[in-house]
Order: C-alpha cells, then structure tokens, then sequence
C-alpha cells in the first residue's frame, strides 16, 4: 500500500484573509527610482522611498500585522526629514492616513499611479505637480 501526502501552501490554514494573500511586491529598483524623484510633500530632491502602510479598500490594500511593511510599490518619495527624522515626521505621527490627509495627499491613489508609471521619470514628475497642486 502506497501512502499519498496532500500537499497544501503553509497558509491553507491560516484565520485571516491577510495571510492568504500574495507577498508584498519586493523592487529595490522600483524604490531607488522613487528615491530618485521630488517630494510630494515639499518638492524637492534628496529624497528616500516611504512606504504607505495603511489599508485601503479601494486597492485592495488590507491590514497587516505588526512589523509588516507594504510592497515597495506603495511608495512615495519623502525628504527624511519629513519621512523619519523631522519633529513631525510620517513615522513619528501615530496615524499615518492622518498624517498623509493633513498635507492634502491621497496617498494610496498617488503611490499607485507612480506604479503604473514606475522608470518614467517626466510622467512621475507630472503626477507629483499634480498631486501637490491639490
């Protein structure tokens, strides 16, 4: 007699519908090219990739455990005075959407269109003015 094992992905089991999802996007080139743009936030360069962790329905963009960062394409280019050093930093709010909403961007939509766009440069550079303008 023959025993047959049924193989099963390690989250088969899994009790939440995080956990079933696919992995995070990983593309260090993708976030060297954000790095490489203008700031959302001030406009200018120097900038480091910053990702947008918060959940949102509209992408399909659910919540993630803790210690968990987004896929690197959700991402947007910060100055790291504004992303992790300043006083009132990304990272030092507490409430990230609050703190995205209080400098008038939509972070998700705009970190999305920068995917979709991801290597062009000038088309980056148009979304961000945009973005900025309000």
């Amino acid at each position: 007699m023959t025993a047959y094992a049924i193989r099963r992905p390690p989250t088969a089991f899994a009790d939440t519908r995080r956990a079933k999802e696919v992995t995070e996007i990983r593309d260090p080139r993708h976030l060297a090219w954000i790095a490489s743009l203008p700031s959302v936030i001030s406009g200018a360069f120097g900038c480091e990739a910053a990702h947008v962790n918060f959940p949102d329905k509209r992408f399909g963009k659910h919540m993630r455990g803790k210690g968990t960062k987004a896929g690197d394409n959700w991402t947007l280019p910060l100055l790291p005075e504004e992303h992790r050093t300043g006083p009132d930093a990304q990272h030092k709010t507490g409430h990230e959407q609050a703190w995205w909403e209080s400098h008038g961007i939509d972070a998700n939509t705009l970190a999305d269109r920068l995917w979709r766009v991801s290597g062009d440069t000038a088309a980056a550079i148009n979304i961000i003015m945009e973005a900025r303008r309000g």
